[in-house]
């Protein structure tokens, strides 16, 4: 197969996720010609893009098809299916993966798919392969976007996920579970009281939701969040012990001859088992593939390269799944493999390379684990600082130790104690000495988790990257100067030096809430800190990201502008991780200072006046809101709270001059409800922006059209969270610069999907 074929096939499938726009299915017609002109001209890139176009085209349009049809139904619908999704009563209230065979009654086309996340959060749960019937609100898949943070938006697109579900009835309809169900049930007792019970269970079944948001962070940190699920990594591991049972095995067998390729279809046979107790997940896929591939060379005698080998593998997962650019595990595990592959064609005409003198023989194979170790770390880096913004300084040594540990003693446990496990031997004891095996791997993680390197991802540090890496990978020698001259040239023009910024001011997505980020030289102030959950809340899922990206450990100061959930939900978590130095409120509460009209501070260089309320009051509710104008002498913005008519009537009539009111940039009060936002009060701030801070498709209808219009009439551009995402301005040179996280950074096609129902998203205008 032709390099050139598979390279512009595979990368124009892997540009999906970054199409502005998604053409039609008509297209296809077009680039199916085109893909024959080529195959007849032999020109394989022309030939290798049109069907990449093609197949993603064709998927897209699907996906999107599905989506549509199912958020079509805009009331309570009933939908019918079967649980996708392993449940333990360790996990409690969580979202499952519901497969929809039937909605209102009525039989999906056979064309048709339909996959909806439900969030279930009280008993009965239901449980992996059951069917029930759910009277539900489907919504569309839509998420949060902010600069950092977790996209659901592109999670719900790799997963095939068409709708959103908010639960109102439930009937269950049978009660058969899936063996994966089954096995679970079975090991939640044995599991449950060990100490790393939740990482054996990750690495059992691949099931993660025992691991806490403390667990991966230690994991990540120390670069050893790969080994603890199952991954392609531990695929090949149960190929290579399965390849050594077959070959104990034949030695026992009569007439050994019949049995020349048992320790294959034995190893195969391993491998595929393990891949089922993960569900068949992604990544389990993907190495199934690539060893299936190996498989059948050997079997046929036949010597596929380490290149040709990474490019079929690449070939046949995109086209099982057209999508799969979109996840990051796919990028991660391809970019490994890829590196290796270079790495191997770089030093093996290197001298030297895994060579040794006779006396160290017994050396090459550390030296080998080294070698593999740096090339990861170097060719990971650029995805590394991509998905998870920093670096584990403490990975390479830490994985030289864990991986070989993992992979010659855990693994091995766990498949033995599974093994007793599913056939009624016991096993505890095997799960015992598992969870003991994995004490030093852990005490290591937890002493190299301060090691962690937190790298913003800027166009000069990704110049630097990709020097690197080309240094990594072809090393220093003559001939391959060009190269690196070439690739120094690239990134210097690519580079481009930003704006210098004086203070920006960032109106977080928090969906229904509010929490705005006022920040300069590196300080960062808070104003409000979103909704909190039964488990978690927006200050850990979106502002704590926010903070650890721009390496800021404490922040400033705190204000809450009053006292309903959706405003102070995460006060408690921000005060306990980031220390504010000074904390303001408009109620009266132990360890703030009171938020009132009249006072008046600086901070770097900013002016703050409080402008309402009269007093502290306890509780403060709506119109007791902390309403606060912030002013650099020239620009200012003004924070409202949930303020409402009546209060922005007392506030104009206690004001002697009502221009101190007047400011550029407002957040519109009340998040754009029909009580806030009187004419007189807009006319007297009268700013060139008002943004709300809203939830898309909340149950209150907010912002109400009559506000946006208001403010419409009034000459003011209109802006919201729901409809724009994130939205930041930055103070430079020539006035304020605005950027639109949904419009301005992250415009793809699928995040544009739900504006196609009815529904007030006009964020164009």
């Amino acid at each position: 197969m032709k390099l050139t074929f598979t390279i512009t096939a595979a990368l124009t499938l892997l540009s999906l996720p970054w199409w502005p726009v998604l053409p039609p299915f008509w297209v296809c017609s077009i680039t199916c010609i085109v893909f024959f002109f080529g195959v007849k001209t032999r020109w394989w890139w022309l030939a290798g893009s049109a069907l990449g176009l093609t197949w993603a085209v064709l998927s897209a349009n699907l996906y999107q098809a599905n989506v549509i049809h199912i958020i079509s139904n805009q009331k309570d619908t009933t939908i019918t299916g079967t649980v996708g999704t392993l449940f333990s009563d360790k996990a409690g209230a969580q979202a499952i993966i519901f497969d929809v065979d039937k909605i209102n009654q009525s039989r999906l086309a056979p064309f048709r798919s339909a996959r909806v996340r439900v969030y279930w959060q009280s008993a009965p749960f239901p449980k992996q392969g059951e069917r029930w019937q759910l009277t539900v609100r489907l919504k569309p898949p839509y998420g949060r976007l902010n600069e950092t943070g977790f996209d659901a938006e592109k999670y719900y697109v790799a997963r095939r996920i068409h709708a959103k579900a908010s639960l109102k009835q439930a009937t269950q309809l049978t009660d058969t579970i899936t063996w994966r169900q089954q096995l679970l049930d079975t090991l939640t007792p044995t599991l449950s009281p060990l100490r790393f019970g939740p990482h054996l269970l990750a690495l059992s079944l691949g099931e993660r939701s025992w691991l806490t948001a403390a667990h991966w962070d230690t994991l990540t940190q120390s670069g050893l969040a790969h080994l603890m699920a199952i991954s392609g990594l531990h695929i090949g591991l149960a190929y290579g012990m399965g390849w050594q049972l077959g070959r104990w095995a034949r030695v026992w067998l009569p007439e050994q001859r019949l049995f020349t390729w048992l320790p294959l279809y034995v190893a195969l046979g391993v491998a595929i088992v393990y891949a089922a107790l993960a569900g068949f997940a992604l990544p389990t896929q993907r190495a199934l593939i690539a060893l299936l591939l190996v498989s059948v060379a050997k079997r046929l005698g036949a010597s596929v390269s380490p290149l040709n080998l990474l490019q079929l593998t690449v070939l046949l997962v995109l086209a099982r799944d057209p999508l799969a650019g979109f996840s990051v595990s796919f990028w991660l595990s391809f970019s490994a493999v890829g590196a290796l592959c270079l790495a191997h064609y770089g030093f093996s005409r290197s001298s030297g390379w895994g060579q040794a003198p006779r006396r160290w023989h017994w050396l090459r194979p550390l030296k080998q684990l080294l070698v593999v170790q740096l090339v990861l770390l170097i060719g990971m880096l650029p995805l590394q600082l991509s998905f998870f913004s920093g670096v584990s300084a403490a990975a390479t040594p830490i994985n030289l130790v864990a991986v070989p540990w993992v992979g010659m003693i855990t693994v091995p446990l766990v498949f033995m104690a599974l093994f007793l496990s599913t056939t009624g031997l016991g096993g505890v004891l095997c799960w015992q000495w598992a969870n003991i095996s994995l004490i030093p791997v852990m005490a290591l993680a937890e002493n190299a988790s301060a090691s962690w390197l937190t790298v913003p991802v800027a166009s000069i540090g990704w110049a630097f990257t990709v020097i690197a890496l080309a240094i990594g990978l072809y090393g220093w020698r003559c001939h391959r100067c060009s190269g690196l001259v070439i690739v120094f040239i690239v990134a210097l023009i690519t580079w481009r030096a930003p704006k210098a910024v004086n203070w920006q001011v960032d109106v977080l997505d928090v969906g229904h809430g509010l929490a705005v980020l006022v920040s300069k030289n590196g300080k960062a102030i808070l104003y409000d800190t979103g909704n909190r959950w039964q488990v978690g809340g927006i200050a850990q899922a979106v502002i704590a990201p926010i903070l650890e990206s721009r390496h800021i450990e404490r922040l400033d100061g705190l204000i809450l502008s009053h006292g309903d959930s959706d405003h102070d939900g995460g006060a408690d978590f921000i005060v306990a991780q980031y220390s504010p130095r000074w904390r303001r409120a408009s109620e009266v509460r132990s360890g703030y200072q009171t938020c009132v009209a009249g006072q008046r501070w600086q901070w770097q260089g900013l002016d703050f006046a409080a402008l309402w309320p009269p007093e502290a009051t306890a509780p403060a509710d709506n119109n007791d809101s902390c309403v606060i104008r912030i002013s650099d002498g020239e620009y200012s913005v003004l924070l409202t709270g949930d303020i409402e008519r009546k209060g922005e009537a007392n506030l104009l009539a206690s004001l002697g001059d009502q221009t101190q009111l007047d400011s550029d940039i407002m957040l519109v009060p009340h998040h754009g409800s029909r009580s806030s936002s009187s004419p007189s009060f807009i006319g007297a701030v009268n700013p060139s922006w008002a943004v709300a801070s809203t939830g898309l498709l909340n149950p209150w209808r907010l912002p109400a059209q009559q506000v946006r219009a208001a403010y419409e009439h009034a000459d003011v551009t209109w802006l919201d969270t729901a409809a724009n995402g994130q939205v930041r301005w930055q103070r430079v040179d020539t006035g304020w610069q605005l950027t639109r996280w949904r419009q301005d950074r992250r415009a793809a096609w699928y995040r544009k999907m739900f504006k196609r129902r009815p529904v007030n998203l006009d964020a164009d205008r």
